[in-house]
C-alpha cells in the first residue's frame, strides 16, 4: 500500500474534527463535540510546531524534482593547519573555487589528480561560449555595430544562496583585497536582517530555510564583484551575457543570425519565470529547463535580473550613450516580476545604482578562457619515476596575487 503523505493525515483529522463539531452540536452530544474540540486543538498544536507541511509548488512545477534538503544552518568548515596544501585544495574544491585553482599561478603547482578534479568541476558548472561576432544596436541599420567577443566560460546557473554562503562563511566581507577600494567605508552597511555581514534577506549570516538553491538576491554590485573575485572569476560584461543568450551565427561578413530569446525568436512564458508564468516568486536555479540556452545556460531570462560588469548606457547598445548624473550598473535578463516581454530578451539592458540591494537582482560569474590553464601536469610514468622523491612545489599563490 502506498505510504500516506505527510500532509494527508492532518487534513483528514481536520475534516473529521469539523464534522464531529457539526454533528455533536446538532444532536446535543457533549462527547462528540469534545472529540471535535480535541482534534482541532491537536491541529493547532501541530501547526504551531511546524508539523503540517503542505506540498510546495516549487517541488512539482515544471517537472523538476525537489532539491536535496541540506542542514540549516550549514556547518562551517574546520580550520586548516598551516602548510596542509592538500586540505586547502580540497576545501577550495568543496567551496566551488575551481576557477581559482585553474589560474596559471596556482595550476602550475597542482597535483595532477587535483587539477583533473578542478577541470571536471569547470566543465560541469560552467558553459563555454565560443569567440565570435555579435550585432548590437536598436534594430536600425544606421545604429547597428558588430563587436567581436573572445571565448569565455559562463556559469550555467545563477549563484545560489548556498554558494554565496561559502563566501560569507569564509570571511569574504573581511578580506579587503576582494573589494573595490572606494567602497571599503560602506562595508559595514552590507548586512542582513540581524546585522551580520551578508545579503539583505538573510538572518544571522545565513540564508533562510528552504531557499538554499534559490538565486542569491539582496546583494549589490560590489558584493557580486567581491564574491566573483573570491571564486577566481568575474562578472560578465553585458555584451558577453548577451552573446551567451542570443548565440550568434555568422551568415555573411558583418551580419549574424542571433536569437531574441535563448530558445528562439518567440516569447514562451513556459520557458522562463516571468510575470504570469505561474510561481509569482523566485524559484530554484535548476527550474525552467525548457528555456536553457544553446550552450546549456539556465535562466538567462527570468527568475532574477543579473548584475553585469559594465555601466548602463540606456542606448540599446547603440553608438551613443545616455549621460546620467550618477553611473548605473547594467542588469540583464528580467525577473519573476517582469511584466513586459521586451524587457525579457537577450538584447535588453536595464540598470540600477551599484549600492542597491534589490529583492530581484542576483548574478552569475564568468571567466575568460585565456585566463585559465586548461592543460594540466602530466602524471609520473613508470615505477622508477614514481618512486623518486618529488621536488618541493612552490607555495600556492594567494587570492590577492591571482585576482588583483
Amino acid at each position: 500500500m502506498q505510504a500516506i503523505r505527510k500532509w494527508e493525515f492532518p487534513t483528514v483529522t481536520l475534516l473529521l474534527s469539523l464534522v464531529s463539531l457539526s454533528i455533536g452540536w446538532q444532536i446535543h452530544s457533549a462527547p462528540i463535540v469534545a472529540g471535535g474540540v480535541i482534534g482541532l486543538c491537536w491541529m493547532m498544536a501541530s501547526l504551531a510546531a511546524g508539523g503540517w507541511v503542505l506540498p510546495s509548488r516549487s517541488s512539482c512545477s515544471h517537472g523538476v524534482a525537489a532539491p536535496a534538503i541540506l542542514p540549516h544552518p550549514p556547518c562551517r568548515r574546520k580550520a586548516i593547519a598551516a602548510g596542509d596544501t592538500a586540505a586547502l585544495v580540497e576545501e577550495m574544491l568543496a567551496q566551488g573555487r575551481f576557477a581559482l585553482l585553474l589560474r596559471p599561478q596556482i595550476a602550475a603547482n597542482l597535483d595532477a589528480n587535483y587539477f583533473r578534479q578542478a577541470l571536471e568541476a569547470l566543465q560541469e558548472n560552467m558553459a563555454l561560449v565560443p569567440d565570435g561576432e555579435i550585432m548590437l544596436g536598436n534594430g536600425e541599420a544606421a545604429g547597428e555595430r558588430t563587436v567581436r567577443v573572445q571565448r569565455f566560460f559562463l556559469d550555467r546557473y545563477p549563484v545560489s544562496n548556498r554558494q554565496y554562503y561559502e563566501f560569507v562563511a569564509a570571511g569574504g566581507y573581511e578580506q579587503m583585497a576582494l573589494w573595490e577600494p572606494s567602497i571599503l567605508p560602506a562595508l559595514l552597511d552590507f548586512v542582513d536582517r540581524s546585522g551580520q555581514p551578508g545579503p539583505a534577506p538573510w538572518r544571522n549570516g545565513c540564508y533562510l530555510p528552504g531557499v538554499e538553491n534559490h538565486p542569491v538576491v539582496g546583494i549589490n554590485w560590489y558584493e557580486a564583484c567581491a564574491c566573483a573575485r573570491w571564486l577566481g572569476k568575474r562578472l560578465p560584461s553585458d555584451i558577453e551575457w548577451m552573446k551567451a543568450g542570443s548565440w550568434p551565427v555568422p551568415v555573411s561578413p558583418g551580419e549574424c543570425l542571433q536569437r531574441k530569446y535563448p530558445w528562439g525568436d518567440v516569447m514562451d512564458r513556459h520557458r522562463a519565470n516571468l510575470w504570469g508564468s505561474g510561481p509569482d516568486r523566485i524559484v530554484s536555479v535548476g527550474q525552467f529547463a525548457e528555456g536553457v540556452s544553446v550552450g546549456g545556460v539556465y535562466q538567462l531570462i527570468g527568475n532574477v535580473w543579473e548584475w553585469t560588469s559594465g555601466n548602463f548606457r540606456g542606448d540599446g547598445h547603440s553608438t551613443g550613450e545616455l549621460v546620467l548624473p550618477s553611473p548605473l550598473k547594467s542588469i540583464c535578463g528580467g525577473a519573476f516580476d517582469t511584466y513586459f516581454d521586451n524587457q525579457a530578451t537577450c538584447q535588453f539592458q536595464s540598470g540600477d545604482y551599484p549600492l542597491r540591494r534589490r529583492h530581484n537582482i542576483g548574478f552569475r560569474c564568468a571567466v575568460g578562457v585565456c585566463d585559465l590553464q586548461l592543460v594540466g601536469p602530466t602524471p609520473a610514468a613508470g615505477p622508477a619515476v614514481a618512486q623518486e622523491q618529488p621536488a618541493a612545489a612552490e607555495p600556492l599563490a594567494t587570492v590577492e596575487e591571482v585576482c588583483t
